[in-house]
């Protein structure tokens, strides 16, 4: 028996790949803030944790204990996205987003991994197309914090390299889920609160409404997750739908993209 956790259990990437998971003969424990109880349907274990307290990321580890003493698969789905500018939104608002993307993904990692260093399995963690892009107007936040995912995950990898563990970062563009459905409606928010930036706000929700539109099925993002846990051997990193201009930006010389966005804006 081969056995999955997955935290952010609920989001759409998560229950594309879940699905997958389950074909493929896996039992898979999914945990999310969503859940209102721990309970099993099938090969599913779905657990409620709320990945900002350390207290529920132990009580689901003791909850995985009691089915199994190992994890062939640890995949970091939870995330959240904030947009808007890094001196206008209220000053707590990075604490939150690290709290959830960089942090939750450390903490569960650590915690679990005995788990998968016994099965000589594999930390899969998603990142984002914006992890490897230098720094976007506006949407910083959400930078940062993949920023810090991608060394996390490169410093991790490097020193697991001996452990018989394989570190593999995921990095999506845009798909359609819950979360690409409320960047809309949040940046409109953004948009309707800003007191410096309205011109340039407008212009770049005219861009990024653009890219959305591209946003393919999770299923496709499942088939190329699949692949980071089927393969003998594994890409350090994948990529899968990721924008043609936020490929350009990242070959950029930084003064030629201070360009691109003095002339955009």
């Amino acid at each position: 028996m081969k056995y999955a956790f997955i935290s952010g259990g609920a989001s759409g990437l998560a229950q594309a790949s879940v699905k997958e998971l389950v074909k493929a003969g896996y039992t898979v424990f999914c945990a999310d803030i969503a859940y209102k109880e721990n309970k099993q349907e099938g090969n599913i274990y779905y657990i409620k944790m709320d990945i900002t307290k350390d207290a529920d990321i132990l009580a689901a580890f003791d909850y995985v204990k009691k089915v199994t003493d190992k994890l062939d698969i640890l995949s970091n789905f939870a995330g959240i996205v904030t947009l808007g500018s890094l001196i206008e939104l209220p000053i707590n608002t990075l604490d939150r987003i690290m709290a959830i993307n960089l942090l939750g993904t450390y903490k569960v990692n650590a915690v679990f991994f005995p788990l998968v260093q016994k099965a000589q399995g594999r930390i899969i963690n998603i990142s984002s197309e914006y992890g490897k892009i230098t720094g976007l107007p506006f949407h910083g936040y959400y930078g940062i914090s993949k920023h810090a995912i991608e060394t996390y995950n490169e410093s991790l990898r490097r020193e697991l390299v001996s452990s018989g563990v394989k570190v593999i970062c995921i990095r999506p563009g845009a798909f359609k889920t819950n979360m690409q459905a409320g960047v809309s409606n949040q940046f409109e928010k953004v948009v309707e609160n800003t007191k410096m930036y309205k011109k340039e706000l407008s212009k770049m929700q005219g861009m990024m409404t653009t890219e959305l539109e591209k946003a393919k099925p999770a299923e496709v993002f499942a088939k190329v997750y699949m692949k980071a846990v089927t393969s003998k051997r594994p890409k350090r990193y994948y990529k899968t739908n990721n924008s043609f201009k936020m490929k350009m930006l990242a070959f950029m010389p930084a003064a030629m993209q201070d360009w691109a966005f003095k002339k955009y804006f």
